[in-house]
Parts: structure tokens; C-alpha cells; sequence
């Protein structure tokens, strides 16, 4: 297996746009005509020429919600020299069924740091919903902080998850 960073012109990248279609990601990452979304960069596991896992990452500047507190009004945190400070979130992530406790998962969450410090951002960044207990197992081992949040589906109901945070240097 092999982690490798895709965009396009990757060999691979219709494999990649399949398997993303398989697993039901394809709508986070990629508009109408497949192609991606701007200011993401793509991850995938690549085992026997076959796409078997992504990780989709989102850099975005950290901001404060809007409330009536702030003046209504989105407020990005900023550095000490007052620039705002930037986070990689996690858009996507997958690994098929039949590739799972491979450590397949563990190397996607492990470049996605990686890029996240080369990026020069200051942290990763993703949410999780309660169902998926195998991907709290990941990221508790590998140090992510963890802040339970609710989030409101498009459907209008309520769903448990937790935010996931790792600071990198």
C-alpha cells in the first residue's frame, strides 16, 4: 500500500473520482462536472493499482462564529502578528471495507498531518459523527483533542459527533 497525493493529472485520478463515488464522498469534494472543489488538496491509498482509501483535507482560516456578542459578524482568529491563523479540516475520509485495520487508515491521518505542517497551517482539523467508533480509536491514538458538538443534518434532525484537533509544529 501507498499513500500518495492526487490532483487531476494523477494516473490515477479517475480511480480516485470512482472510489469517491463509491464511498458517497464525491459531493463534499467535487462539483457537478468531477472536478474538485478549490482549496483542497487530495490523499489516497493506493493498493494492487486500485484507490482503496482517501483523505480529503480543506484549508480554511480559523474563525469565530457570528453572534450577536461579536456584532453579528464572523471573526477569524489571528497570530500574534496579527495574520489569520489557517487550519487544514478534514473534508473526506475512507477506507474500504476490506482494506480496514491494514493501517491503511493510521498512514492517510499521518501524511494528512504532514501536509497540514507543510501547508504552514497550525493544526488538523475534523468532525465525526457518533457512529464511527473506529475512526475515535484512530485519532485518540494518534493525539487528537476531541470536543463533542452537535451538528444539524440537511435534513433538519440533530447528530452527535465530536470535533477531532491535533496541533502541529
Amino acid at each position: 500500500m501507498e499513500t500518495q497525493r492526487f490532483d487531476p493529472q494523477h494516473e490515477l485520478w479517475e480511480e480516485y473520482v470512482a472510489h469517491l463515488k463509491r464511498t458517497e464522498n464525491a459531493r463534499w469534494v467535487l462539483d457537478e462536472d468531477q472536478r474538485p472543489l478549490a482549496d483542497l488538496l487530495f490523499l489516497g491509498a493506493v493498493a494492487d493499482g486500485r484507490v482503496v482509501g482517501n483523505l480529503a483535507l480543506r484549508r480554511q482560516v480559523v474563525t469565530c462564529p457570528a453572534t450577536e456578542w461579536c456584532g453579528g459578524v464572523p471573526r477569524p482568529l489571528l497570530d500574534a502578528d496579527g495574520e489569520p491563523v489557517e487550519e487544514m479540516f478534514v473534508q473526506t475520509f475512507h477506507v474500504q471495507a476490506a482494506h480496514r485495520r491494514l493501517g491503511i487508515g493510521r498512514s492517510l491521518q499521518q501524511a494528512a498531518l504532514e501536509w497540514t505542517r507543510i501547508e504552514g497551517c497550525c493544526q488538523m482539523r475534523s468532525w465525526s459523527s457518533l457512529d464511527r467508533p473506529e475512526n475515535y480509536r484512530l485519532k485518540l491514538c494518534l493525539g487528537f483533542a476531541m470536543h463533542p458538538e452537535v451538528h444539524r443534518a440537511a435534513a433538519g434532525h440533530d447528530v452527535s459527533g465530536v470535533y477531532f484537533v491535533k496541533r502541529v509544529d
